[in-house]
């Protein structure tokens, strides 16, 4: 079968298209999503596309299903091309579903693949942690159908205490996600990264027509509902537009007690193509919301012990709660101009809000305020030790120590006006009564546009693109006696007005070079970034009206080379330099007039080299790195001013090895699995947060391991699909790794110097904790007796997956039903996630702390959770 020359065009479109995306497959591909072997034929090495086989004629309809085959082809393997030259890990359509839309996230998905370590205190898309190769979330670049995902501003959607529940995207509404650990080629490497991007595609319309409707019920009394209607074609032809509507809506009573989340999401997608199909127009929206409890503090392990696993603080004790809103809208075209050049685009808006509301209640007995004998700390968050003597009654007794404690016009709220009988105005103690509660309200857009030029050569494949783009953010806070305040701009609100915003100028150039006949494969590339940022304050607590600018620039460059060897192997290697801009906060003014600018730009060096083994029955890959971050971001604050400073002075280097495989032992039947080895280290003395998910901070040591990182991580399984039946049997290993030691708040005749920070005593320092040196250093800063090493340990959690498909005959309108059960922590296994040991930091009344023993705090394991669901289709 020969194809019309439209026919031809199409399927060079195609190739083209993946090409310009980094997936020109060479023979035979496999990704872990990957159904029944596809095979197709080699491409010519001047990627003019795979040449389907045949007889002399073909059906207009033929070709389309052709067509329509090798775009699944492509979109489902995704990035594993088989030259190559990172290591790239995919997760399709059978990881979502075995997740389950229910008890997983975004980030707990990537977990199915090597050097990827997340927990998270809720089933759903609740404060998850994330990391890979040991470097956090927040260092990670994310794209969403190609477009930056991540606030450009701070570095991450959901930061410490800021959009923790909820997210842009949701599991339903993904098709696929790759995860580029280190540093990727430009055209997939996103903005502002030093650790790897993750990229997430959403479900796009199919051109048959169907509609779902779906619902489900299981642990924590869960349940969601909702539909999904696929017009297919509409119309005739190829070149008729189809559209995708997809809604959802969730609640669950949540994990730890107390912590309900209760959301909804809906997705819109429409595809318009155009020149008999060789160009496309697309659309898409995507409105997510979730409004539920976290736990702003892990929980003492002392009262987990004595009241039960779930155990956690009452609302009536204390609560920290969030309304996290996501709207984003991707408007594209793909235009195909000829054989040799193809030239799409993207404008996009994202926007986001999030208003955080916490409270603890000082007459509670128990609470710090109240009774010193209770030794554990209830709310990191609200009130942190207090703010300590505000207001007009501060200033009459003379213990204010910053102007704007009492500023007719900005900040007139007086605390102390809740206080109990008896309570003295100079005691700060008292002033935590009035508060006791605090609203903060943030918001931001973004706007955006990602041009993109493909070039193919006969031996060249070109790939010239940018981003344009600004953020703009602002936000309020607010304090009081309780939450159901109100919030009056110059009464009670010690942050409001001003705003940050970022506008980013990055353009990149890429060129993949084939030579001796098509098996050296070179990729040299370059990105240049420029950013200007603002910070305009108008007031706050700890910081003066005043605007603070900056403009920063940085060239990445990077090389990727590759080979492919006799016998289906594949050896590559690759260089890669990238940088992560500042958070604008980082801009900040201190209450004396003095400015801190923000710190230049982290910077990560990669070296990997890896062996690549890939036949349509067998995958294997091996790889070994080393990434050493410069100019890490550190700063230091001062409790007793309130003020924080930042600067460039860590160093970190990340090294490990990687490997993962995957074999169809039958038709039916299939094992995988993947093990990853991580060592990070710091290289130098200074101050960090020091775990992933940011809650800590303090001095960290040179040559001390990160906290939190388990060393060894793994998955291992294997799954069946025969006719309507789907099993799914999976096993996932977390190692070892450092906790924290947290030293006392205040630390008498402890002065620590540090350069370019003012002399202070070291407040709520943090600490790894380690058996020698540094970790003997750390306690003699704190006048403590030294303490042993300490590590987290390892645990195997097991995941079971089942599905059935019910085929209903002599009903015309239902194709099917299809009922699937998620069991996750299958063994019902209770472990740590995070851990750390704490003092207790109670004020004495007398401005400083009562002196209590240490204590274990910690994020315990999601127990095991069953979750049952229903699909069926029209």
């Amino acid at each position: 079968m020969k194809l019309s020359h439209p026919g031809r065009k199409r399927l060079l479109l195609l190739t083209a298209c993946s090409v310009a995306t980094g997936m020109v497959f060479s023979a035979r591909v496999w990704a872990q999503n990957a159904p029944a072997p596809v095979i197709v034929p080699a491409a010519p090495a001047t990627g003019a596309g795979p040449i389907i086989p045949g007889g002399s004629a073909a059906t207009p309809e033929a070709q389309a299903v052709h067509i329509e085959k090798i775009k699944k082809f492509y979109h489902e393997l995704l990035l594993k091309e088989k030259n190559i030259a990172n290591a790239v890990s995919s997760v399709g359509h059978k990881q979502i579903e075995a997740e389950g839309e229910q008890a997983g996230s975004i980030q707990s998905l990537l977990k199915q693949t090597p050097s990827v370590n997340e927990y998270q205190q809720n089933i759903g898309q609740g404060v998850p942690v994330l990391t890979v190769r040991g470097v956090r979330n927040s260092q990670l670049a994310q794209t969403l159908d190609g477009i930056p995902m991540q606030d450009l501003i701070s570095g991450s959607q959901g930061a410490f205490l800021n959009n923790n529940v909820g997210s842009p995207i949701t599991l339903g509404q993904l098709s696929a996600t790759t995860v580029y650990p280190g540093v990727a080629p430009p055209d997939k490497q996103g903005f502002a990264t030093v650790g790897g991007t993750i990229a997430y595609e959403t479900k796009k319309p199919t051109s048959k027509p169907y509609a779902e409707i779906f619902g489900g019920i299981g642990s924590f009394d869960t349940t969601h509902a909702g539909f999904e209607i696929n017009t297919g074609r509409i119309g005739s032809g190829i070149d008729a537009p189809r559209a995708l509507l997809r809604y959802n809506q969730q609640y669950t009573a949540g994990f730890p007690d107390g912590n309900s989340i209760r959301s909804g999401d809906m997705l819109f997608s429409i595809v318009k193509p155009y020149d008999e199909g060789l160009s496309h127009l697309s659309g898409t929206i995507l409105f997510n919301r979730a409004d539920g409890y976290i736990s702003a503090f892990s929980i003492p392990v002392p009262l987990q012990q004595a009241n039960s696993y779930s155990y956690n603080f009452p609302h009536s004790l204390s609560f920290t709660k969030e309304n996290n809103k996501y709207l984003t809208a991707i408007l594209s075209d793909e235009t195909y101009i000829n054989p040799h050049l193809i030239v799409s685009g993207k404008l996009f808006m994202i926007r986001s809000s999030s208003d955080f509301t916490s409270f603890m209640n000082p007459y509670a007995p128990g609470t710090y305020s109240l009774d010193p004998n209770f030794p554990y700390q209830v709310n990191f968050q609200v009130p942190y030790l207090g703010y300590g003597a505000l207001g007009p009654t501060a200033v009459a007794n003379g213990v204010a120590t910053n102007p704007e404690a009492y500023a007719p016009g900005f900040f007139t709220y007086d605390p102390f006006m809740f206080a109990p009988a008896g309570c003295s105005p100079t005691n700060p103690t008292c002033y935590s009564y009035g508060e006791s509660a605090e609203q903060i309200n943030n918001h931001s857009t973004t706007i955006g546009f990602t041009p993109k030029v493909n070039i193919f050569l006969p031996h060249n494949d070109i790939t010239i693109g940018g981003l344009v783009a600004k953020e703009s953010s602002s936000g309020q806070s607010f304090m009081y006696a309780t939450p159901n305040m109100p919030n009056e701009i110059g009464n009670n609100s010690f942050g409001f007005g001003g705003g940050i915003q970022r506008t980013i100028y990055s353009a990149y150039l890429q060129d993949k070079i084939n030579l001796l006949h098509n098996r050296l494969h070179l990729l040299p590339g370059v990105t240049f970034t420029g950013i200007y940022t603002s910070n305009i304050t108008q007031f706050s607590l700890q910081g003066l009206p005043g605007k603070l600018q900056n403009w920063g620039a940085v060239a990445e460059p990077y090389f990727g080379i590759s080979y492919d060897l006799p016998y289906h192997m594949v050896a590559y290697a690759s260089y890669g330099k990238s940088a992560r801009f500042a958070p604008a906060t980082d801009y900040s003014r201190g209450s004396a007039g003095s400015t801190t600018h923000a710190p230049t730009p982290e910077i990560v060096h990669l070296y990997e080299a890896g062996l690549r083994y890939d036949t349509a029955r067998l995958y294997l890959n091996g790889d070994i790195y080393y990434q050493k971050i410069n100019d890490q971001f550190s700063f230091y604050t001062n409790y007793q001013t309130l003020l924080s400073f930042y600067a460039n002075t860590g160093s970190s280097q990340y090294r490990g090895y990687e490997f993962s495989g995957k074999y169809r032992l039958t038709h039916d039947i299939e094992l995988f699995g993947n093990a990853s080895y991580t060592k990070a280290n710091y290289l130098n003395n200074f101050f960090a947060q020091d775990t992933p998910f940011e809650g800590q901070f303090g001095y960290v040591f040179k040559g001390n391991p990160l906290a939190a990182i388990p060393n060894w991580l793994g998955n291992f399984g294997v799954e069946y699909d025969r006719g309507p039946f789907s099993a799914r049997l999976s096993g996932q290993y977390t190692g070892q790794q450092y906790i924290t030691f947290d030293l006392p708040p205040v630390l008498p005749n402890t002065p620590v110097i540090v350069p370019g920070v003012p002399n202070g005593a070291l407040a709520l320092a943090t600490a790894p904790y380690y058996p020698s040196g540094p970790a003997n250093l750390a306690q003699a800063l704190g006048g403590q007796p030294p303490v042993q090493n300490f590590k987290l340990p390892g645990y195997i959690l097991m995941n079971l997956f089942l599905s059935y498909k019910l085929r209903l005959h002599g009903y015309d309108h239902i194709q099917y039903l299809k009922f699937s059960l998620n069991i996750h922590n299958l063994l019902g296994l209770h472990y740590y996630q995070h851990y750390f040991l704490s003092p207790a930091e109670i004020p004495n009344g007398a401005g400083g702390f009562v002196n209590t023993p240490t204590y274990a705090s910690a994020f315990v394991g999601i127990p095991r959770s069953i979750f049952f669901n229903v699909t069926a289709r029209f």
